[in-house]
């Protein structure tokens, strides 16, 4: 028979089941309050019995003995992410292969393999729920072991924070495990984000003068004439998706310059300034120009820039059609592998250039305009440490400097 047997701790109990069954022995706590008896359990040991029993006293007292239903109606993660989707707040597709796909509508559905590591994570650990903040914290942990990298994590740990901040809102669960698991210092510094190694480390890496110019010699002769962009970007650095979006008429090679309207840009402080920016066009640039226009039909000039069968000053998309960003990387990788020149990622074009850009003595202010950031980001982003030899050079400077301002 059952047997309860009174511990130490006021209103636990040991439950300590019959000898057939061989179970081990659980904690149980009984508090009251105006007359509603509260029973709970089973704990692991005494001390975690008496800390709910606690935290239950101090909510019988604060609801008046008002006690809230153990479960909700929603009792899995699934069945709360179905009700996601019938509130309209989660999105549900199916795929080529008949399985469920869902994303949230805030990050325009990019969500598909977050759901499924969140999934596989339940499913493995036969768990229905990430029920508190230790969950959140073993999650991070097995996406660690199984080689998932810190970006993958940091955006899970987001869209469960988005999830449950939603079923709180729709009624369909109490907590948010995510908040406890950041409330709590020491919880929080297992789940931030850690430095990592790239993978890849010459994805950053630095490409060389006469690199670019092998990059456009390949580029000048590649059959697709949209390749254009691979050499404006080794010059000039812009983000790769700016190129699908340019026009002829943002072109100044008189002057020098690309305005780049405020649409095209991806910071905020661009977006709503209302009038273009204005990105350096250097001269390496004006022969792939002109090579291009040729091969589009149209004619080009340092002094009026891209000129139409009429003589008129061109319009329209810059490369006529917009290329995905799938075919822009394989377009780039086989101009690189074409060109000998080792792998590096189309964005590392523009830390190629910024870097470049400050080492000529180009201000944060001046850099940040030309790449369509803000000066913080440059500084905070992209700025370098400081080699020896720089390092070295200041006295120099200052010597010089100290001795410009004795003389005047």
């Amino acid at each position: 028979m059952n047997v309860w047997i009174k511990t130490q701790f006021q209103g636990v109990f040991i439950h300590s089941p019959s000898e057939q069954k061989k179970l081990p022995m659980k904690f149980y706590f009984c508090v009251q309050w105006r007359g509603t008896q509260v029973w709970r359990g089973p704990f692991e040991t005494a001390t975690k019995a008496r800390d709910a029993r606690v935290k239950m006293k101090a909510e019988l007292m604060r609801t008046d003995g008002k006690v809230e239903p153990r479960r909700m109606a929603i009792t899995t993660f699934d069945k709360m992410v179905e009700g996601l989707v019938k509130s309209g707040d989660v999105r549900k597709s199916i795929s080529k292969t008949n399985r469920a796909r869902y994303s949230v509508l805030y990050t325009d559905g990019k969500d598909y393999s977050l759901f499924v590591l969140c999934f596989e994570y339940l499913e493995t650990h036969h768990r229905k729920h990430f029920t508190s903040a230790t969950d959140i914290v073993d999650f991070a942990d097995w996406m660690r072991q199984s080689g998932r990298s810190e970006r993958t994590l940091e955006m899970c740990i987001r869209l469960l924070r988005k999830l449950y901040g939603l079923a709180i809102a729709r009624g369909l669960y109490k907590i948010n495990p995510v908040l406890e698991a950041k409330a709590n210092e020491v919880l929080a510094s297992r789940i931030r984000k850690r430095a990592q190694p790239r993978k890849f480390p010459n994805m950053r890496r630095l490409i060389s003068d006469e690199e670019k110019i092998k990059i456009c010699e390949v580029v000048k002769l590649w059959p697709d004439p949209l390749a254009v962009w691979i050499g404006l970007n080794v010059w000039i650095g812009l983000r790769p998706s700016v190129y699908n979006r340019l026009w002829f008429e943002d072109f100044s090679p008189s002057e020098g310059l690309i305005y780049i309207r405020p649409e095209v840009h991806k910071s905020k402080l661009y977006k709503e300034s209302g009038e273009p920016s204005k990105s350096l066009l250097p001269d390496e640039v004006y022969e792939l120009l002109r090579i291009y226009a040729e091969r589009v039909g149209l004619q080009f000039s340092r002094e009026r820039g891209f000129l139409d069968v009429r003589g008129q000053p061109a319009k329209g998309p810059f490369l006529k059609r917009p290329i995905e960003r799938s075919n822009m990387r394989k377009m780039w990788n086989r101009v690189l592998k074409k060109a000998g020149v080792v792998y590096a990622s189309p964005f590392a074009a523009r830390h190629n250039i910024i870097n470049e850009m400050q080492a000529a003595g180009n201000t944060d202010r001046d850099v940040a305009t030309h790449s369509g950031n803000t000066p913080e980001t440059i500084s905070r982003h992209y700025t370098k440490l400081s080699t020896k030899e720089q390092i070295q050079s200041i006295g120099e400077k200052l010597r010089v400097w100290r001795a410009a301002r004795r003389a005047a």
